[in-house]
């Protein structure tokens, strides 16, 4: 079985595109690095961004960190050194022209890259970038989750024609592609029944407890169940002090105990939750949500009661093994490069097969290597 990393092995530098990295700001003494982007503000992406190394090397080259309004608004929100905010330019979604200066020593020319901004569908913010110049075409998806029945709607990922755009070299988030993730229930199929309980709860005056894998990503939750239930979820001020900052975008979170008895625990399994929220109630629903431990989950339901005052749920913000399979498969590339693991290809799977097939031929081998 792979390995699912709280730490990214992507080392940050897109080969192609030399002095380009992305989501790795780590070993700037041994690398010339003339743009850093980053996709999104999840720890794992985000090593070495606030060491003083880093800050000296982007002043004295005058080099610039790009990313998004709202990943912007977390990093202004968490950094300690304002110094910083002045090496971030704030991109769009959609097309920049990017001009990363030439290194004569080195023998590298200027280069203009065309960046084109696309929705990861993963956490507030995040994005996936597409590179492009002259001589190649880049796409690092960051970590992301779209259905393999939308990727047409992404205008960003198609050219005037409305067809997939050419792909030279993908950067792909492989979070899950492991065979034991082959499929995930969808985000509205896991809330729905998850609303289902929370309503239950309520009814009976219990509060409600609930524990997420990342800190951002689940304001989709937030908002649906204020929106379906009329309840907003308490949080602490840690939280608050960003989220009133977009309060437009994450209208179902609420710093107000008065408001509401649904909060986001900061305690795993944790019974007394007087720390999580001013007022304690005699009994709680602690509701669980991660993907991490839903193996086979095609024969499971999207959530699993483990006790009589716990719901476990699978809600997902990376792809699933078969989304993954299938994306790959819609645009491509000549090239894919995995993390934190390697892609099934990287691991001596002949092409010709589709990858669908590829992914049952893998399958019996491992259940005969197993056998």
């Amino acid at each position: 079985m792979f390995q699912n990393c709280s730490r990214s092995s992507f080392q940050g530098k897109i080969v192609e595109i030399p002095g380009l990295h992305v989501d790795n700001f780590e070993y700037v003494e041994f690398t010339t690095p003339r743009a850093y982007f980053l996709s999104h503000c999840h720890s794992d992406h985000m090593q070495g961004l606030h060491s003083p190394y880093l800050l000296k090397y982007i002043k004295e080259k005058n080099i610039f960190i790009y990313t998004t309004e709202l990943s912007y608004a977390i990093i202004k929100d968490i950094t300690k050194d304002d110094t910083l905010l002045d090496y971030i330019k704030v991109l769009k979604l959609g097309s920049t022209l990017v001009t990363l200066e030439g290194i004569p020593e080195k023998n590298i020319d200027e280069t203009y890259v065309t960046v084109t901004l696309v929705p990861a569908g993963h956490c507030v913010g995040a994005v996936m970038f597409l590179f492009q110049t002259i001589n190649t075409t880049v796409l690092f998806t960051g970590d992301f989750r779209i259905n393999e029945k939308d990727i047409y709607k992404y205008a960003g990922l198609h050219d005037v024609a409305e067809k997939p755009i050419k792909i030279n070299t993908m950067y792909l988030d492989t979070t899950f592609i492991d065979l034991v993730y082959e499929n995930f229930p969808k985000r509205s199929q896991s809330i729905d029944a998850m609303l289902k309980e929370i309503e239950s709860c309520l009814l009976t005056g219990s509060g409600v407890a609930l524990h997420t894998s990342a800190k951002y990503g689940y304001e989709y939750v937030f908002n649906k169940i204020y929106e379906k239930l009329g309840r907003k979820v308490y949080v602490n001020e840690d939280r608050w002090r960003f989220y009133r900052k977009i309060s437009h975008l994450v209208p179902g979170v609420t710093n107000n105990d008065n408001e509401t008895i649904i909060h986001l625990c900061t305690k795993r399994n944790e019974k007394n939750h007087s720390t999580c929220i001013p007022r304690n109630y005699p009994q709680f629903l602690y509701i669980h949500l991660s993907a991490m431990k839903w193996m086979n989950s095609n024969t499971f339901k999207p959530i699993q009661r483990m006790s009589p005052t716990r719901v476990d749920v699978c809600f997902a913000t990376h792809c699933s093994r078969s989304e993954i399979l299938g994306f790959v498969n819609y645009f491509k590339p000549d090239k894919v490069i995995g993390f934190p693991n390697p892609y099934i290809e990287e691991r001596g799977l002949k092409r010709g097969n589709s990858l669908r097939e590829e992914g049952k031929l893998e399958s019996m081998l491992v259940k005969r290597f197993c056998s």
